[in-house]
């Protein structure tokens, strides 16, 4: 009898140790499961933050490019002075608060108030749906169900923006904004000269050459606008295509899959910032066609 009670608190002792092996093999394969799930899932909002910093730059670059249509050409201080003091000289009426602003600078164009607004607001809600996108993945933890969910629910979100930017970008490559107001003043200035009685035919001459290096300026400053804008727009797109890729196809890549996801995205970028403005152009009026694949 003692022999077996000895033999079987030796299978005892045996059975337990086997327990605590397999409690501590599987608590390190879980351990092991959620780091790298949550590996991963870092991994995964590097691309997001990616597409969110190209998106900001692109909304960046589009608010410049609206505003700056109704800019006029910048002045130095001393010129705003010396035009200030000028129109004050010349003005024979009252000032008062509705021409103040048009007698310190009269080239400026004024926007209605109510339409500044709408645009503003209009920007503020696009860069929120973008802003809203990325702040999915910053709750999303790694195993959760919640986040299972949230990713599962943030592919066909991504859809409708890349399909947005796609239309933005159309839109701007078929009609750029342009310099209205700059344009405006230099064509006021040369039915100016050629309005003008000249003496000398030379000088005539020279004030039409100094104009049409003006005009070239502007149109070369015009277009790096466009391009500077559009690129931003074709980066986004296209950063957004190879994140829905990931998104959609998140449960079949590991870790170093999406790691190089990354490094490719950086890469892209790169490449788009070497497209020549006629590429582009191309590029931004085809994104439609491929906004959803």
């Amino acid at each position: 009898m003692p022999d077996r009670a000895t033999s079987s608190d030796g299978a005892d002792m045996t059975i337990s140790i086997l327990i605590q092996f397999v409690r501590r093999a599987f608590l390190i394969g879980a351990i092991t499961l959620l780091a790298a799930c949550s590996q991963k899932a870092e991994t995964l909002k590097l691309s997001v933050t990616q597409f969110g910093s190209a998106t900001e730059q692109a909304f960046d670059h589009y608010d410049a490019a609206y505003s700056t249509q109704f800019a006029p050409f910048p002045k130095s201080d001393t010129a705003k002075r010396s035009a200030f003091v000028s129109n004050i000289t010349d003005f024979t009426g009252t000032i008062t608060p509705a021409n103040i602003d048009t007698l310190l600078d009269p080239d400026a164009v004024k926007i209605d108030p109510s339409v500044a607004r709408q645009w503003q607001d209009t920007l503020k809600g696009l860069r929120s749906q973008y802003q809203q996108f990325v702040a999915i993945f910053d709750n999303i933890e790694a195993g959760s169900a919640f986040g299972a969910s949230a990713l599962t629910e943030s592919g066909p979100i991504l859809e409708k923006l890349r399909t947005q930017l796609a239309t933005i970008s159309d839109e701007f490559a078929r009609t750029p904004p342009q310099f209205l107001t700059r344009r405006s003043t230099l064509i006021a200035e040369l039915n100016l000269i050629r309005t003008k009685d000249h003496n000398n035919p030379e000088a005539e001459s020279l004030l039409i050459e100094a104009w049409w290096q003006q005009w070239n300026s502007l149109i070369a400053a015009e277009r790096a606008m466009q391009t500077d804008t559009l690129r931003a727009f074709v980066t986004a797109s296209a950063l957004g295509s190879r994140l829905q890729g990931q998104i959609d196809n998140y449960a079949k890549l590991d870790a170093g899959s999406l790691i190089t996801a990354v490094e490719d995205g950086i890469k892209l970028s790169s490449q788009i910032g070497k497209l020549s403005p006629a590429e582009l152009v191309t590029q931004g009026t085809g994104l439609l066609e491929t906004a959803t694949n």
